[in-house]
């Protein structure tokens, strides 16, 4: 990043902190210029603002949305709401691999405002229904190097906080502002000089892998514009329907691939439409774009329910309202303003995803490819259907995260990891918009939905649970046969045989604990066996999981430095990076290595050894201490199995590093890409002082904390608060007291965490044995 980047950067930030003041005006009868057009709803404005408290109003100023914008970070800065199914950002033209969530802070190029958007993923899709202000002749527009409209845009004109973005565009003379509910997209575009104020409608635009196949236009009135937009891409089959609605009047020309046609209809690959309003001089252009991945019908019906207005500063508000009350949760006193912007951006970014995939009248589209009816949970209650797992990245964190801070969500969301069982006969690896990616391997749904039963925060039976997980683990695919067949992935039948291994080892430890609750032992037996298969991959001679053959011999050359992305027995990451994972069985590693004298050893040199690599580096392999790579998710963990030796010290002083070093108050401020969450929900347990090393059961192995006073309101009326003492530089935690007790080890349960209490932690000095 070039200074003036950082400079534009400040400015936006400054304009983001008077969100609170804004809120008060608007919440407290301070009508928009557009309200008059059509009234509010009062009552809905009453409960917006009874929502939240104005401690937690005030959790927003500490919000910034372009944190991990640059970099490889892959987020997007533009207005959602937590967990929505649309998010409305402005997009660039891509420049390649770090452009996936369609804007890239290093840019000034502006394409248009989309409606859907991926946060912090290593693979682009999405974009759909592109939104552009224009002025002049469209098929003129064309003829540039973008082939489309575009404006150059300068970070000192551009602003976001929680729900809405701002740009403005000089040369166009317009500011463009964004909204949104949960499924509706809500613009505002104010002109400030005399010409025709147009607007393009593009559903034929794309990026990255996504193509569309077949877009529909249909011109409803003089106020109304509706279709839909059949893709293809990383999502292999994606429908999306969409109304929108103006509170102007519109003329509108309808183009095929950018050639104008008659008519008010139109089906074509890539279709386009351009609506004039005509002159708008000092006035705002509202527009409210609904979707539904049902119907048209659907997406009027949503539109209807969460919109019935053109009221953009009351969308504003409420969405503003809705994360106060999803982030106001936490309530941190501590001086550390820098540390409070990492966390709370953390936190905002955890909960972008898993995103709402139903309608309002709970219809949604399966991985079937039907539209199915409303989902019920396990006492016949109509729930709503979620889609975007990414689930190798976030079963680690982000889930156990969700089941701290989001129990009301978690069943919803494991019936529709059960829910797509039932469509396809498999538990999503990858779902992107009902689509199974198979992009990763594991089948991590696994864990995500044993630890939500072991918590009891699921209507599923354990018994269906066990009928889905192994249906998963009896695969014929991906070498899932062969472990079962030789006890590991033979390096000579498939590759990134020992990151599979590893991998699928601990998804069977999951297995067996939902088999035990089931009652059934036999099948506990059975894959308490199958968890313990990674030892056949530790060769005791070098001190790593190493490639083996199906005749038993060990692959040679070894180099445990050596990448290749996707292509050699590790995923994503070498020998150094793969070789702690097996969370679910801390002891039987350790013993692996003789020890807990050489185990230590061992995680000393990870982390002090030379950073450097050799072979085909992914661009994933990034945040390297030593050979630990915090940009990516397999060693997530691994600072938090000091807790297990006699220098429990060293790894809270690689926590306090990568907190420091790998999470920045900055455009590019993650070591890598956010993968829906999962980065940032590492940051926010590592903040509280604790993480679930094993993400099934509910352990949560003891830290440091980052601050000095953190509360947090769970459910039922309980708090957790967490305090630390002062600590002098070169202190480490020396106790942890549980309400008043001190705790014996360095692991806390689930389920105390959630009857409320205090956590506290003491400093001292290291005392070496």
């Amino acid at each position: 990043m070039n200074s003036s980047i950082f400079t534009g950067f400040n400015r936006s930030r400054s304009r983001c902190f008077g969100i609170s003041l804004a809120l008060t005006l608007v919440l407290g009868g301070c009508a928009a210029p557009e309200t008059a057009l059509n009234p509010t709803n009062s009552k809905a404005i009453s409960a917006a603002s009874s929502a939240a408290s104005p401690a937690a109003l005030d959790v927003l100023k500490y919000v910034d949305p372009f944190i991990a914008t640059g970099g490889h970070g892959h987020t997007f800065p533009g207005a959602v709401v937590p967990f929505g199914m649309v998010q409305l950002s402005p997009d660039n033209p891509s420049k390649g691999w770090d452009w996936t969530s369609g804007y890239h802070y290093s840019d000034n190029v502006l394409i248009g405002f989309s409606h859907t958007h991926l946060s912090g993923t290593g693979v682009g899709d999405l974009l759909d229904i592109l939104l552009m202000p224009l002025q002049g002749d469209y098929e003129a527009q064309q003829k540039n190097q973008h082939k489309r409209p575009f404006a150059i845009y300068d970070h000192a004109d551009e602003q976001a906080s929680p729900g809405f973005y701002q740009l403005n565009l000089p040369k166009l003379s317009v500011k463009a502002e964004l909204s949104a509910t949960e499924r509706v997209g809500v613009h505002r575009y104010s002109y400030s000089n005399s010409e025709k104020a147009k607007l393009l409608l593009d559903l034929g635009y794309a990026q990255n892998y996504d193509k569309s196949v077949v877009t529909m236009l249909k011109v409803e009135d003089a106020y109304t514009i509706s279709g839909y937009r059949i893709s293809t891409g990383w999502a292999k089959y994606q429908p999306l329907y969409f109304v929108a609605t103006f509170n102007q009047p519109f003329a509108a020309q309808l183009y095929q691939d950018g050639k104008a046609v008659k008519g008010q209809l139109l089906q074509t690959e890539k279709g386009q439409a351009v609506l004039d309003f005509g002159a708008l001089p000092g006035q705002s252009l509202v527009g409210k774009v609904a979707l539904s991945y049902v119907s048209i019908d659907g997406a009027k019906a949503n539109l209807a329910a969460e919109v019935p207005h053109f009221s953009f500063d009351r969308v504003k508000a409420e969405a503003a309202q809705r994360w106060a009350t999803q982030l106001g949760r936490f309530q941190v006193n501590d001086p550390d303003e820098v540390a409070k912007t990492k966390f709370y951006t953390a936190l905002y970014h955890s909960y972008l995803a898993p995103q709402l995939f139903s309608d309002v009248d709970g219809r949604y589209f399966g991985a079937d490819g039907a539209v199915h009816q409303p989902m019920v949970d396990g006492n016949q209650k109509q729930i709503p259907r979620y889609t975007l797992f990414s689930l190798w990245d976030t079963f680690r964190a982000l889930h156990p995260l969700l089941t701290i801070t989001d129990p009301s969500r978690v069943d919803p969301m494991m019936h529709s990891l059960l829910g797509f069982y039932d469509e396809t006969g498999l538990l999503p690896t990858w779902d992107l918009m009902s689509n199974e990616t198979d992009v990763m391997i594991g089948y991590h749904a696994v864990p995500v939905l044993a630890d939500a039963y072991l918590k009891g925060l699921t209507t599923a039976t354990a018994g269906r649970i066990l009928q889905a997980a192994k249906a998963s683990a009896q695969q014929s695919r991906f070498g899932i046969d062969l472990f079962g067949k030789y006890g590991f992935v033979p390096s000579d039948l498939d590759v990134e045989a020992v990151s599979k291994t590893l991998e699928y080892a601990f998804d069977d430890h999951a297995i067996s604990k939902i088999a035990e609750a089931a009652g059934q032992q036999a099948d506990a037996d059975y894959f308490a066996k199958r968890a313990l298969f990674y030892r056949q991959l530790f060769d005791a001679s070098t001190g790593f999981f190493r490639g083996k053959t199906s005749q038993g011999a060990w692959v040679s050359p070894f180099n445990p430095i050596y990448v290749a992305h996707r292509t050699t027995d590790y995923t994503e990451a070498n020998a150094w990076q793969y070789t702690f994972f097996v969370p679910h069985d801390v002891p039987g590693l350790m013993a692996l290595y003789g020890g807990e004298a050489k185990f230590t050893e061992k995680l000393d040199t990870l982390f002090s050894m030379s950073s450097k690599m050799e072979g085909d580096v992914s661009p994933d392999i990034t945040g390297l201490i030593g050979q630990y790579a915090h940009g990516n998710e397999p060693v997530h963990h691994v600072p938090y199995l000091y807790a297990f030796t006699g220098k429990k010290w060293q790894g809270e002083a690689r926590i306090k590093q990568i907190r420091d070093s790998m999470y920045r108050a900055e455009p590019n401020g993650l070591a890598g890409n956010d993968d829906l969450g999962q980065m940032s929900a590492w940051y926010v347990f590592s903040a509280l002082g604790f993480y679930p090393l094993n993400p099934v059961g509910g352990d949560l192995v003891l830290g440091t904390p980052q601050f000095s006073d953190v509360t947090l309101k769970l459910d039922h009326g309980k708090s957790l608060q967490i305090t630390a003492a002062a600590a002098a530089p070169g202190e480490y935690v020396s106790a942890v007291y549980w309400n008043g007790q001190r705790i014996a080890g360095q692991v806390l349960n689930y389920q105390q965490l959630m009857q409320g209490g205090t956590l506290h932690f003491e400093f001292g000095p290291v005392v070496l044995p």
